[in-house]
């Protein structure tokens, strides 16, 4: 038994149009299909070849959890690599998403790496080698 490959990463949303509006116009991700599974629905964007990115909208309203990057026993980011660091960075501010760490070196990762939150919370690391 072996580990192929990450299949998907998926996130709940609380607005699914705005979901699909950071996807498409911010991680510029085409739709990858969609599923109705009764009580909530699956939008899909193609991260790579193999892997994609799974948008969960229930449809009926489900609670916000406060989850803090500090607090332990939590799933943090997911990180994506991208070819220009501050042409994402400029996409990012035009198009409102709050950057939380700006684009930047990290002499102990090696690499420059900038922190966003996508319209749901969620913390996604962007890095160029």
């Amino acid at each position: 038994m072996k580990i192929l490959a990450i299949n998907h990463i998926t996130i709940n949303v609380k607005d699914l149009e705005k979901s699909k509006a950071f996807c498409a116009d911010v991680l510029g991700l085409p739709e990858a299909g969609f599923v109705h599974m009764g009580d909530h629905t699956l939008t899909y964007y193609q991260l790579t070849p193999d892997t994609r990115l799974e948008l969960i909208d229930y449809l009926t309203p489900q609670s916000e959890a406060a989850v803090k990057e500090t607090d332990l026993c939590i799933y943090r980011h997911f990180c994506l690599e991208t070819d220009d660091l501050e042409g994402f960075a400029a996409v990012c501010r035009s198009n409102g998403v709050p950057i939380t760490k700006e684009p930047g070196w990290v002499e102990n990762l090696q690499c420059y790496t900038m922190l966003i939150t996508d319209p749901n919370g969620v913390e996604i690391e962007i890095i160029r080698k």
